[in-house]
């Protein structure tokens, strides 16, 4: 009963100084120094147990129970050593030689106890009793704690060493870590000189004494600090994001180290569909999503274009990548604008994704009004048809193709002129003259009806003719003098002189050409006309 108040008392002031992590330090990242004590802390508390329940059963003389209970009591001083190593390597947190050989020899202890352990059950190495339940320690008791002695020792004196090149208040948890390892030492060497006393257990409270007050409580006190710069950094992301919220419909973070994402919607712009706003992998999420939203015609453009290589090689040289493209939303089209930029640290990828439809709507009623314009600009405000601007850009649209060498398409010009304007005009008013050239606009539009026709000047006219009008531009000549004619002899009606001339592909080296031919033909024509009076 005496060996075990001890324990007890171990026990009771472990549970006291170590409840905080006992009860939270599950819950902090398994690489975490803090998280690798905790498990050191388990360890020491099922060795005091093992130790309390070792005053009992040795005086209780039960001989089963009392050597289970002596192995798990050795077991526990193995895993111990074990997990305090692994702790002290995790806290100096370098990655060398040293460390490496202080795992190794922690792994080593260990095994080599357990070996001792079964070695124990056929030949009496460590511990024995004696048939009066007398506790005999063994010779192996003494190389199990020697080993042990020397890994403390060991760990103690790395400890203060690396604590020589840590600045300010770490270098002081260093060597409290050190001086715990060499109080652990020393009550080792107590433990060996008295088997019976529980001078191990009495320098493990010691020893977690110390790295509660000096190492662990520091720990904490980081924790909350990390903890809370986290939480300020998700505040700030989400400001950031609840700002850029405001100009796009959702926002993307992607990870590039693992390609796991966030998805931030401010609008619900995709109506019933139903997507994922966080995964495992971005890129895989677009294959399988775009097939299903994505207008078919853009669908292929999409997933090339949203590879992750192809993103990362697009900001090599720029600070951001857009894409345009169609969503089905509803069985409805949706014009959709995709923004992708690199964080400033380049880890991460923000895709932000807004809807364009009211852009392109605005877009195309202002290209719509321009070209209106620009159409209305063409034409002749009287007859409707096109005008002398209209035609001087067809004449520089055949001269830079003959100029560049290129077969021009087979063409020709007709020349048209009015005859009897100026006479209608003096005699009638500009009024009847305004409805002669009208009529005269007509009947070309009518004849040349797959043609454009310019009004060039007052009473003149010109026709472009390709294609099937070009391939019956005899024919139509034909009905267009035909018409003519009949209109002089009736007295009703345009009366109108026409000259037609085509291109010739090796000889005409200029549009004009072809209209100065025509134009002769056409004047040629009005003489005939006026003697056929």
């Amino acid at each position: 009963m005496y060996y075990a108040s001890f324990g007890i008392f171990a026990v009771i002031l472990h549970l006291i100084i170590n409840q905080e992590i006992l009860r939270k330090g599950g819950a902090t990242s398994k690489d975490s120094p803090y998280y690798k004590y905790r498990l050191f802390i388990i360890a020491i508390l099922i060795f005091y147990i093992a130790d309390i329940l070792w005053g009992f059963l040795e005086e209780s003389k039960i001989f089963i129970a009392a050597y289970i209970d002596t192995v798990l009591f050795f077991s526990m001083m193995a895993v111990s050593v074990l997990l305090w190593t692994i702790f002290v390597a995790a806290f100096l947190g370098r990655k060398n030689v040293g460390t490496t050989i202080m795992l190794v020899a922690g792994w080593g202890i260990f095994g080599f106890v357990i070996l001792l352990l079964i070695i124990n059950v056929f030949n009496p190495v460590i511990f024995m009793f004696t048939e009066e339940m007398e506790y005999i320690p063994g010779s192996g008791r003494h190389f199990l704690l020697g080993a042990q002695l020397i890994l403390y020792l060991a760990i103690s004196l790395y400890s203060l060493f690396v604590s020589r090149t840590v600045p300010g208040s770490a270098k002081i948890r260093y060597r409290v870590i050190g001086l715990s390892g060499a109080v652990m030492a020393l009550f080792i060497v107590l433990q060996v000189r008295d088997a019976f006393a529980p001078f191990y257990t009495i320098g493990c409270l010691i020893a977690n004494c110390l790295v509660h007050v000096f190492v662990e409580e520091y720990e904490k006190e980081r924790l909350v600090r990390i903890s809370k710069q986290v939480t300020e950094n998700k505040t700030t992301f989400s400001q950031i994001a609840e700002s850029l919220a405001s100009h796009y419909d959702v926002i993307y973070y992607v990870n590039l180290q693992n390609d796991k994402y966030v998805g931030y919607t401010s609008k619900n712009i995709y109506g019933d569909l139903k997507i994922e706003e966080s995964g495992d992998d971005f890129f895989i999420a677009v294959r399988q999503d775009a097939p299903q939203i994505v207008h078919p015609q853009d669908c292929e453009m999409i997933e090339d274009a949203l590879d992750k290589d192809v993103i990362l090689t697009a900001l090599e040289d720029r600070k951001y990548y857009v894409l345009e493209y169609r969503l089905i939303v509803e069985t409805k089209v949706q014009y959709t604008r995709l923004t992708i930029r690199k964080t400033s640290e380049g880890s991460h990828l923000i895709i932000c994704v807004e809807n364009i439809d009211d852009e392109v709507k605005r877009e195309r009623e202002i290209a719509q009004a321009i070209n209106t314009e620009k159409e209305m600009a063409r034409r002749d405000e009287l007859t409707g048809v096109k005008n002398k601007n209209a035609f001087t850009e067809l004449e520089l649209s055949i001269q830079k193709n003959i100029d560049n060498g290129v077969d021009y398409l087979p063409f020709a010009f007709v020349v048209c002129d009015i005859n009897y304007l100026k006479h209608v005009n003096d005699t009638e008013g500009h009024k009847a003259g305004d409805e002669l050239i009208k009529n005269s606009a007509k009947l070309l539009c009518d004849i040349f009806s797959h043609s454009p026709v310019f009004r060039i000047g007052g009473d003149e006219f010109a026709i472009f003719l390709s294609g099937n009008d070009f391939a019956i531009k005899e024919q139509l000549m034909d009905k267009l003098q035909s018409q003519v004619l009949l209109n002089q002899q009736r007295k009703d009606g345009p009366v109108i002189a026409a000259g037609i001339s085509e291109f010739n592909i090796g000889s005409d080296h200029s549009a004009t050409a072809v209209f100065e031919r025509a134009d002769s033909q056409m004047y040629e024509n009005k003489r005939i006309l006026k003697q056929q009076q």
